[in-house]
């Protein structure tokens, strides 16, 4: 009897062997390096702008009764568009607990234009006039620390940090039958903050999805003309990024 249970034993060895092994390699490890790409939407983005002009009185630009006055500007304007770009980081799992640090370098092109007519001076002063103003996050890029929890293969975590990028702002004023263009550019240093899910499809490759919203603070642009009018203006810029993506973990 004893001969046989012994023999029943070894005969089961070549099933139970390959279940164990199966179910010991089946338990993830997310500690590790990696590089990855993403693609995604900006949204619900929102440019401050306070400005004013202040119109020299022999102005040649801004000729009639907009010359010698101040036209302040303060309104938010909304925008969205497409982000894109790569990431790169590094996981340490203790237990089931796992966290990291990430880098990623966005392009993008959220963005938000707006006529406004008769601007300035409005409809009495510039009935014919217009303001063109186009707002527009060229690319931006995030340093953050991640932070999650780690259920073998699912993985959901927090994360927040550092924020830079680049705002394009260009107007178009129309007075009369003059009109006057500019454009300028401003790198801005903000922060970061968002949540995410990834799943370790194998234990080479993950799939992400994520949120966060990333503020890139405020800028002072100079948008004087040569005429002596001086031009100023301060764009604070804010945005929430949807994006999913896959790394290569290595």
């Amino acid at each position: 009897m004893r001969k046989l249970a012994l023999l029943a034993a070894a005969a089961a060895l070549p099933v139970i062997a390959p279940s164990a092994l199966a179910q010991y390699a089946g338990d993830y490890n997310w500690t590790g390096s990696y590089v990855g790409v993403n693609l995604g939407q900006g949204r619900n983005a929102e440019f401050d702008l306070d400005a004013a002009l202040e119109i020299d009185a022999g102005s040649a630009f801004f000729p009639g009764a907009l010359a010698g006055g101040t036209f302040p500007t303060m309104r938010t304007f909304d925008g969205d568009g497409w982000v894109g770009g790569i990431q790169a980081g590094a996981n340490w799992q203790t237990g089931m607990f796992v966290l990291g640090g990430e880098v990623d370098v966005q392009l993008s092109d959220i963005s938000s234009n707006t006529s406004i007519p008769n601007a300035p001076g409005g409809a009495a002063d510039n009935p014919d006039g217009f303001t063109d103003l186009n707002f527009e996050v060229d690319y931006f890029a995030t340093a953050r620390l991640r932070g999650g929890v780690a259920f073998d293969r699912f993985l959901i975590y927090a994360t927040g940090g550092g924020a830079y990028g680049r705002v394009d702002f260009d107007r178009n004023y129309r007075v009369g039958a003059a009109e006057i263009t500019d454009s300028e550019s401003s790198n801005q240093f903000g922060w970061t903050y968002g949540a995410g899910v990834e799943w370790g499809v194998t234990d080479f490759w993950t799939l992400r999805a994520e949120y966060s919203r990333v503020d890139l603070g405020s800028s002072n642009f100079d948008t004087s003309y040569d005429d002596g009018t001086i031009g100023r203006a301060t764009i604070d810029t804010q945005f929430d990024v949807i994006r999913a993506g896959a790394n290569f973990r290595f």
